[in-house]
């Protein structure tokens, strides 16, 4: 977790589709990260690997034909979506397979959508606003593919709403053999299969659950960071979507809540206008070149994190589309690791975290997070079980982000803390199976839909066994 992962297995055998120089000569862009020359790269750029072949199936039939044959070769395949894991869980070793071309909403009935695995969250979205519909809850980011969001157990902020996979109310995959499996609503293997981390098939349609669209006011309150533990649960419960932002070394966390309106969305700025502003010139110009300093002058980050408390994250009342208001610009490229909590100790986790920040003299150039997430019944889903706070300790690559993970997760384990499956982590099997009661179920479904671990890297064969 405390360095750039690398992920270099190799296969000398080469299915179907193109060999990665085949793919570049062709001109057909690959559809997951690449660095030009048929490398998966994260977005973060923190995992890399080289897997022999891409495929970039347009059918559920191609989709099928791929699985077969690396079950036939004895290979491992890995289903790509925007490569936005910090985590290595998407690195493919011998066969990537991107689902770009595999997206669209296929169906519709009262209350759900079904969609196909390879479709972007932003493009889900965008058709969803046609149709007057909305998806009850959104984590910060849009780019992923609806498939690799539900595997990772990707979240938003509240305690009404679970996380995304908890909107899964049917899901069809290909088992390791290539065989169609339809996980319908009263089959508990679809609460195995909801955070599926890639391991048990490949999805090819989610059915999920919607809503009419709607708006929401966000109002921003500053807080003392010493207040914040002791009334954490009180603020995780003031709003439908609540969050917390603290700039470390700064005095005041801030508190964005969103309640739903039927008033009118904002005009100035509207929510396009501030969205385009805090991409394009301030994550897209102004906190790549800052972040490029403080990686040379670390000691410069207080003061630079001070001037921006109130300018960056002090924000007037606004009223937005869903859509709009859940979701954050794209970041700057940074480093993120994430522990989850039960909300009675998320207090004293975040004090912790506060502590360690204060007096080990780490400077941190980036915003602690703490998002609320309803529990729910998923086997490996990080909420399992009951209601939690999951506390980002983020920050953009400095000398000193290594030694600030590190001690940011000698203090989350003493809490028992579960890590986000897409974020920087470091756990092992046997660490898995003490933080997850589900475990083994897990294990056994797996067992069952992919014996031959089709479906697996190194990452998996650390965090599941191999």
């Amino acid at each position: 977790m405390h360095g750039p992962q690398t992920n270099a297995r190799s296969s000398s055998g080469v299915l179907g589709g193109r060999s990665v120089p085949e793919a570049l000569a062709g001109g057909t862009p690959l559809g997951p990260p690449h660095d030009g020359d048929g490398r998966f790269a994260n977005w973060s750029r923190t995992v890399t690997s080289r897997p022999v072949v891409w495929h970039e199936p347009k059918s559920e039939e191609e989709i099928a034909a791929v699985v077969r044959d690396a079950f036939a070769a004895k290979q491992r395949l890995r289903v790509v979506g925007a490569g936005h894991s910090w985590s290595a869980i998407a690195a493919p070793e011998e066969i990537g397979v991107s689902l770009d071309r595999w997206s669209g909403i296929d169906g519709e009935t009262p209350g759900t959508v079904t969609a196909r695995a390879g479709t972007r969250l932003r493009d889900l979205n965008a058709e969803l606003a046609e149709r007057g519909l909305a998806l009850p809850i959104l984590g910060s980011i849009t780019r992923q593919s609806i498939a690799g969001a539900i595997a990772t157990g990707t979240h938003g902020s509240s305690l009404v709403h679970g996380n995304l996979a908890s909107l899964v109310e049917g899901m069809r995959l290909l088992t390791g053999s290539g065989e169609e499996l339809e996980l319908a609503a009263g089959d508990e293997r679809l609460e195995g299969a909801r955070v599926h981390l890639g391991a048990l098939g490949a999805v090819t349609h989610l059915t999920l659950r919607v809503v009419p669209a709607f708006r929401l006011a966000q109002v921003v309150e500053g807080v003392a960071v010493g207040e914040i533990a002791s009334r954490l649960e009180a603020i995780g419960r003031s709003a439908e979507f609540v969050k917390v932002w603290w700039l470390p070394h700064t005095p005041l966390a801030y508190i964005y809540r969103y309640e739903r309106t039927d008033e009118p969305t904002s005009r100035r700025p509207t929510p396009e206008a501030e969205r385009w502003f805090e991409e394009r010139i301030m994550h897209g110009l102004v906190l790549p070149v800052t972040l490029a300093a403080h990686r040379w002058r670390p000691a410069m980050i207080p003061a630079w994190n001070r001037a921006m408390m109130r300018t960056f994250l002090q924000k007037p009342r606004r009223v937005g589309p869903s859509v709009a208001m859940l979701t954050t610009p794209m970041p700057v490229r940074h480093r993120e690791t994430e522990a989850v909590v039960p909300l009675a100790t998320a207090g004293e986790a975040f004090n912790r975290l506060v502590h360690l920040i204060d007096t080990e003299g780490v400077r941190v150039n980036f915003i602690v997070e703490l998002r609320f997430v309803r529990g729910d019944d998923g086997w490996l889903s990080p909420a399992q079980g009951g209601d939690v706070v999951q506390l980002g300790a983020y920050a953009g690559q400095t000398p000193e982000v290594n030694r600030y993970f590190a001690e940011f997760w000698r203090q989350m384990r003493r809490l028992g803390a579960r890590p986000h499956w897409g974020k920087e982590m470091d756990h092992d099997a046997e660490e898995i199976r003490a933080l997850y009661p589900l475990a083994s179920r897990f294990g056994a479904l797996r067992d069952e839909l992919d014996p031959g671990r089709v479906f697996t890297n190194e990452f998996l064969d650390r965090v599941l066994g191999s």
